[in-house]
């Protein structure tokens, strides 16, 4: 359904920018936060890592960052205190490559990468009473994907939601292809080549490189490597598969998804409303504002925080 009972958000005049409201929280808005590390093995013989803060509660909330993200961005790090410091239980899961650390295998992760979140929601589903996940961008899509297979999920995970997310992964593409988006689409590729190049270097002879320096968007880019490497035809083909608005029906896990209308990563195809209208499990919530992962009153108060730590407790 779509929520109308929930707090404006009341943004100041900067944070009503979709930039601004966008870059300044990532870069600005700062969070201490102390985690202790896992690294966790994987049944294919290749590794994740975890960040945790673990007070023996009775009750985690599992933390799923964006693209080229990790554990120690501002936004999971400002989830992570507020979880921490209201009885939860924090795990921050770093997709393969991301953390510091590389992973051994060619293959890393995507959009529509859901075994080492379905195998660590396993690992630790024992462990609690009640479960809870919060993925953001990229790795909200893949939550959405994991939740709409529900042969994996635990029983006892209660509730999630998912933050800025590009349910429409070719239109999301395309978006950020356009004008000034483009500012984040190039720190992404910059990103995402320098780890080709390291995988380049893991692996000699199994990727070819030569054309990396002339990639200049998602499309050329997920044709070359993405693709290829995580067993898709192409670019199309992977989003095809990968975008969560083709499996959110199946859904039957309370969900809050939560998207700015001015978000630069999104196209009208990620604002779901025929999907979520009538569905008894997603609850949608699509602001005017808030921008990419930011939703912020003003430079100390965000709005985002205490919306879905509420969901959550309700």
């Amino acid at each position: 359904m779509i929520l109308t009972d929930y707090p404006v958000l009341k943004a100041g005049l900067l944070y009503k920018n979709k930039h601004f409201a966008t870059i300044v929280p990532a870069l600005f808005r700062k969070h201490e936060v102390h985690y202790v590390r896992n690294k966790i093995t994987t049944p294919d013989d290749d590794f994740f890592l975890v960040d945790c803060i673990q007070r023996n509660q009775s009750k985690a909330v599992v933390l799923i960052h964006g693209l080229e993200g990790s554990s120690a961005s501002q936004y999971i790090k400002g989830f992570a205190k507020l979880f921490a410091d209201n009885g939860y239980d924090v795990h921050a899961i770093n997709f393969r490559s991301c953390g510091g650390e590389m992973n051994n295998k060619l293959t890393s992760y995507h959009s529509g990468y859901t075994d080492d979140l379905a195998y660590y929601l396993q690992l630790i589903s024992k462990k609690y009473a009640q479960l809870y996940a919060i993925g953001f961008s990229l790795g909200g899509n893949a939550l959405l994907k994991y939740l709409s297979n529900k042969s994996v999920v635990p029983g006892n995970l209660v509730a999630a939601a998912a933050v800025s997310v590009p349910v429409d992964l070719k239109g999301s593409a395309f978006e950020l292809d356009k004008g000034t988006n483009r500012i984040y689409m190039q720190r992404f590729l910059n990103s995402l080549s320098q780890k080709i190049l390291k995988k380049h270097k893991q692996f000699p002879g199994q990727l070819d490189i030569k054309g990396l320096h002339k990639i200049k968007n998602f499309k050329e880019f997920d044709d070359a490597y993405t693709a290829p490497i995580h067993g898709f035809k192409d670019a199309y083909d992977y989003w095809d598969k990968c975008s969560s608005i083709f499996s959110l029906n199946t859904i039957d896990v309370p969900t809050l998804l939560i998207n700015a209308k001015n978000d630069p990563f999104l196209n009208p195809g990620c604002f779901p409303y025929e999907e979520i209208v009538d569905h008894p499990f997603l609850h949608g919530i699509f602001t005017s504002h808030g921008g990419h992962v930011g939703f912020m009153m003003n430079s100390k108060q965000s709005w985002l925080e205490p919306v879905i730590f509420n969901f959550f407790e309700d």
